[in-house]
């Protein structure tokens, strides 16, 4: 069994965590011991799947799933626990509206 870094991020999850319903993104970095990166990835996918406070926030109608996709995953020879576990969060609305004016595909307003 080996360490592995495991990168994971989260689309299109509702939550309520300050008390207002909000869309949000996050990403993760588990550190997981694992027979190979399959394995690591799997495991990985399961403690963000089981993560109370993540669940007991959780809104999403079942015709608005959430996406969870692995970014990466390393072999490692040690584990950065000051890492493990934590969840970085952003808003959709704004992340799409971010790439929008990057690209320069945002929308015109209606002329009247």
């Amino acid at each position: 069994m080996s360490w592995f870094k495991v990168v994971l991020r989260g689309e299109n999850f509702l939550l309520n965590l300050t008390g207002e319903p909000e869309l949000l993104g996050f990403r993760v970095t588990h550190y997981v011991k694992a027979g190979d990166e399959a394995e690591a990835e799997h495991i990985a996918t399961i403690l963000v799947r089981k993560n109370q406070h993540l669940t007991r926030a959780l809104l999403n109608p079942p015709e608005n799933p959430t996406r969870l996709e692995c970014e990466s995953v390393k072999r490692v020879w040690w584990r950065r626990s000051s890492q493990d576990g934590r969840y970085t969060y952003w808003h959709m609305e704004s992340s799409a509206a971010d790439s929008d004016a990057a690209s320069g595909s945002a929308a015109e307003p209606a002329a009247s």
